[in-house]
C-alpha cells in the first residue's frame, strides 16, 4: 500500500509522525511519501515537499506565502497524478489541504482528514458542510467536532485526542523557571516573541531569581530565536534556548507564556499553568470580529478555556497582548499558590474531557479499515 501525507506546518509534521509509526505497526508494508518535514522524515516518510516554514494565520500574514504555496500545490497535484497513491491523508493546513481533498475526490482517490479544519468552532455551518463533502473520512479529535461533522453528513470517527498519547515528560521541575513559547510560525516569532521577551524582563524586576527557557521545535526556529534574543536590549544570560525538547522544557517550568494554539493545550496537559497571548494584523482581526463574528460564536480563544467553557488560563489578544499586562498576570499566578492549584485541578478535568489514551492507534486502525 502506498500512502501520501500532506502536512504543511510543524504541528502537522509532529502529528503525522506519530500516525505513521502506528500505521507501520499495523501494516509494515506501507510506503509513505508527501509533504512534511523532519519529524515525518524520521518516522520513515519520503519528503517530496517541505513548506512548514510557510505556515501562517491570518490574511495579511499569509500574503507573502500565497504564491510559493500555490506553486507547490500545483506540483503536489502533478505528484498525486503520477504516483497514484492508494490513500491521501491530510493533516491540518486547511488552505492547502481542502483544495487537495477536492482534487483527490475529483480524480477518484480516497482521502482522510486527520486534525481537520476547525470550522465547527471558528467558521460557519457552510464551511463544515464543505469539509464534510470533500473528504472520505474525517478523524475528529474533539467530541464536539465529531458531533458537528456528523450532523453535516460526514463520514467521521472519534477516538479521543492524540495529544493524550503524545504529550508526556518525566523531567523534574526547576523552581523559578518560566517557559516562553512564541509559536513556530515566522510571523509569530517576529511579532509575539519580542513582546514575551519584554514581559520576561518585567517579570524579572519583580522576581529576580526567575530564569527563562525557550523551546525550539526545529533548528531553523532555534536560530531565529537566538537571533531575536541577541538583537534585543535584554541581558541574554538568563535565557536558555532548547531545540527538540518542547515537552521537557515546558514540564520543568513553573509557568508558560504561550502563543495562541495547540501549545496551550500541551502545557495544560503537562499540568503547567500557562498564559495565552496573540497578535494579528488589524485587517485579519477586523475580518474575524466584524465579518466572521468569531467573538459572537465563542466566549474564549484558547482551547483549554473553550473545552471547559471556563476562563482557566488568562487570554491577551491584540492590544491587550502587551508586556505589562502579560507580566502582571504572570507574577500574579507565580505568587498565588491557590490560583496555581485551581489551574492544575482544571487541567485534570481537561484531560478527562479529551477522551482516553490510545487514540492514535485506534485512528490508524480506522484509517486502514477505510482504505480497504
Amino acid at each position: 500500500m502506498k500512502i501520501m501525507i500532506s502536512a504543511g506546518e510543524v504541528s502537522g509534521d509532529v502529528h503525522g509522525s506519530y500516525l505513521v509509526k502506528e500505521l507501520k505497526k499495523l501494516r509494515p508494508d506501507i510506503s509513505f511519501f508527501g509533504v512534511g518535514s523532519d519529524r515525518l522524515a524520521a518516522a520513515g516518510m519520503e519528503i517530496r515537499f517541505d513548506i512548514t516554514k510557510r505556515g501562517t494565520i491570518g490574511l495579511l500574514e499569509a500574503l507573502p506565502n500565497l504564491w510559493p504555496i500555490f506553486s507547490t500545490f500545483l506540483k503536489i497535484k502533478k505528484l498525486i497524478r503520477r504516483e497514484k497513491p492508494d490513500l491521501v491523508i491530510l493533516i491540518d493546513s486547511q488552505g492547502l489541504n481542502l483544495p487537495l481533498a477536492k482534487f483527490c475526490r475529483k480524480i477518484g482517490l480516497k482521502t482522510v482528514y486527520y486534525v481537520a479544519p476547525q470550522d465547527w468552532l471558528w467558521g460557519t455551518p457552510a464551511g463544515v458542510k464543505r469539509t464534510a463533502g470533500a473528504v472520505g473520512l474525517i478523524v475528529a479529535i474533539f467530541e464536539k467536532e465529531f458531533e458537528a461533522y456528523k450532523k453535516a453528513g460526514a463520514n467521521v470517527v472519534y477516538f479521543g485526542h492524540p495529544l493524550l498519547d503524545i504529550v508526556t515528560s518525566r523531567a523534574p521541575r526547576v523552581a523559578g523557571q518560566i517557559c516562553l513559547c512564541p509559536g513556530s510560525r515566522t510571523h509569530e516569532l517576529k511579532t509575539l516573541f519580542p513582546i514575551l521577551l519584554e514581559a520576561s524582563g518585567l517579570i524579572q524586576t519583580q522576581l529576580p531569581d526567575a530564569t527563562f527557557i525557550i523551546p525550539a521545535a526545529t533548528q531553523d526556529i532555534y536560530n531565529e530565536i537566538r537571533s531575536l534574543i541577541n538583537h534585543s536590549s535584554l541581558a541574554i544570560s538568563h535565557y536558555k534556548v532548547v531545540e527538540g525538547k518542547t515537552y521537557d522544557t515546558i514540564a520543568t517550568s513553573d509557568l508558560a507564556l504561550c502563543a495562541s494554539g495547540t501549545i496551550n493545550l500541551e502545557a495544560s496537559l503537562l499540568g503547567v499553568p500557562n498564559i495565552m497571548a496573540y497578535k494579528l494584523s488589524r485587517l485579519t482581526y477586523f475580518l474575524g470580529k466584524y465579518v466572521l463574528k468569531i467573538d459572537k460564536k465563542i466566549k474564549y480563544f484558547s482551547m483549554p478555556n473553550i473545552l471547559l467553557d471556563e476562563k482557566i488560563i488568562p487570554e491577551f489578544i491584540m492590544s491587550d497582548a502587551e508586556p505589562k499586562t502579560i507580566a502582571a498576570a504572570a507574577v500574579g499566578i507565580l505568587n498565588d499558590r491557590d490560583k496555581q492549584a485551581q489551574m492544575k485541578s482544571a487541567f485534570t478535568r481537561l484531560r478527562r474531557a479529551l477522551g482516553a489514551p490510545g487514540a492514535i492507534h485506534r485512528a490508524a486502525q480506522a484509517i486502514l479499515d477505510f482504505a480497504g
